[in-house]
């Protein structure tokens, strides 16, 4: 069709955006800030180790699942790409008991079983539903608010056992959930993983994920993953430019015309897909009076739809000898200590080796993570503007972490090297996130899900592509969200012809 689209933003959803546009006859350009593609689905290397940001599972692993199909038409995933399966979602280490989320729910459910048989029917309840949730599917084929109410209920239909889910605990929060219980350790268990005021079934249908098989790990990580589909816009006759900051989009008769970058120079378009943080798209790139209704009540309803941030340091292990942790992420008490306005009395952590090129044996990392929100990123926004204090705050937490490392896993004492630390405003300065978040809003108890058109109200050539819009994010909704921009596109320029 020769027509060019300028894509704005070069992570998940902008490089689909991209792709798909090419698929379907347009020229596209893809601007990027940064001096690498990939968004927060990044990696960095330090001191001869390297930091994965981003993947902690990648749902679309199975081949049977229509999100597959998204990826390998991104060349994010192929034959040639192995996946890495973790054994357990996520444990608890807790007064000198463990607890796993297995992916085999049932050997999960014999060991919940073994600790706490005062709480039989409540484990068995819980265990019933988290099956139940493996139907749970991410629309690929159309957005959920462009579905008319037919389509709607046919891809409802698509997932019924989220019926009996709903029903069990779709009013309740996750700490009304690990209420349920009356073994402390359960309790704690269901609650460690995500802010407490989050939906309890979120936390269900992300354990569904892992028990199902969809949840797997491509070699190569967040950075590999981010490189092979970088290379698959360009090999389709994209154009990536990195470097280059957006700045405005000039609009005339309810037309993007051109867009002006950071050193002054402008380009010309026929059309425009913003994959920018909506946060800087709306009041940024374009005027905030474009925002849809629905995204406008969830940046105006913090009680309603909070976002998730996080401080985080990396630690290398020096050496290849036994350091008494096991792979993937665990949760473990500890003492209590401050980080942002919180002190926390426990602590999550994530070891990094199943990757032998990215994490060889004498080269393991493990990731320590410490939730934050909203009001936690005011401390780290009024503290990043005196940058000295801000670096020690950052070393001192990093500190205690390792502390807290080497007491309750005494191998790892005198073998860990810090190679980095990063707050919720590491997140903003590199991407522009909203309050720091590594993902979109999270509607709380009492407030509907969420999910925004891509069609820019008022303007007729401008589209979206972003995790942001829709609530409980991340990269599905990051990756879908550029097939549907694209093929809005299409369509715009389908009935023009």
């Amino acid at each position: 069709m020769n027509k060019k689209v300028v894509v704005i933003g070069g992570g998940i959803a902008g490089l689909s955006a991209g792709i798909y546009a090419l698929k379907n006859g347009f020229a596209v350009d893809l601007y990027e800030k940064n001096s690498v593609p990939g968004g927060e689905c990044t990696g960095w290397d330090r001191q001869g180790y390297h930091i994965d940001n981003c993947i902690h599972w990648l749902t679309g692993c199975r081949g049977e699942d229509e999100l597959n199909q998204i990826w390998r038409d991104l060349g994010a995933l192929d034959d040639g790409v192995s996946i890495y399966r973790e054994p357990y979602f996520y444990r608890l280490i807790m007064d000198g008991n463990t607890l796993h989320f297995w992916s085999d729910t049932e050997r999960a459910r014999r060991e919940f079983m073994d600790l706490a048989p005062e709480d039989e029917d409540e484990i068995n309840r819980f265990f019933d539903c988290v099956k139940y949730a493996e139907c749970v599917r991410v629309p690929c084929e159309k957005s959920l608010a462009e579905m008319n109410p037919i389509e709607y209920l046919r891809f409802g239909m698509t997932m019924a056992g989220m019926g009996r889910v709903i029903r069990e605990y779709g009013e309740d929060s996750v700490d009304d959930l690990a209420g349920h219980f009356r073994n402390p350790h359960v309790r704690e268990m269901m609650r460690c993983y995500m802010n407490g005021s989050y939906k309890a079934v979120a936390l269900l249908s992300s354990y569904g994920f892992y028990s199902s098989g969809t949840a797997g790990i491509p070699m190569g990580g967040s950075v590999g993953m981010v490189r092979r589909i970088a290379a698959r816009f360009e090999a389709m006759g994209g154009k990536l430019h990195m470097g280059m900051a957006a700045k405005h989009i000039e609009i005339r008769d309810h037309l993007a015309q051109t867009v002006t970058f950071s050193d002054g120079s402008a380009v010309s378009c026929d059309a425009v897909i913003c994959a920018a943080d909506t946060a800087v798209t709306f009041g940024g790139l374009i005027a905030a009076d474009h925002m849809d209704r629905k995204l406008r009540k969830m940046y105006e309803t913090p009680g309603g739809y909070k976002t998730a941030s996080g401080f985080q340091a990396a630690f290398g292990i020096i050496g290849d000898a036994d350091c008494g942790v096991e792979s993937g992420s665990t949760v473990f008490s500890c003492d209590r200590f401050r980080v942002g306005r919180q002190e926390p009395g426990h602590m999550g952590m994530r070891v990094y080796d199943y990757d032998p090129d990215l994490f060889p044996a004498d080269r393991r990392v493990i990731q320590c993570n410490i939730l934050q929100d909203a009001e936690d990123y005011e401390y780290w926004r009024q503290l990043y503007g005196d940058r000295e204090r801000y670096q020690a705050e950052k070393h001192r937490i990093a500190e205690e972490m390792r502390s807290r490392l080497e007491k309750n896993f005494p191998l790892l004492k005198d073998r860990l090297i810090l190679l980095d630390s990063y707050s919720p405003m590491t997140f903003t300065k590199w991407c522009g996130a909203y309050k720091g978040a590594y993902m979109s809003f999270f509607e709380q108890k009492g407030h509907k899900s969420l999910t925004v058109k891509n069609r820019v109200r008022g303007l007729r050539n401008v589209f979206l592509a972003s995790q942001w819009l829709s609530t409980n994010g991340g990269l599905p909704m990051a990756v879908t969200s550029g097939k549907f921009a694209a093929q809005s596109l299409a369509n715009l320029y389908k009935h023009m012809t």
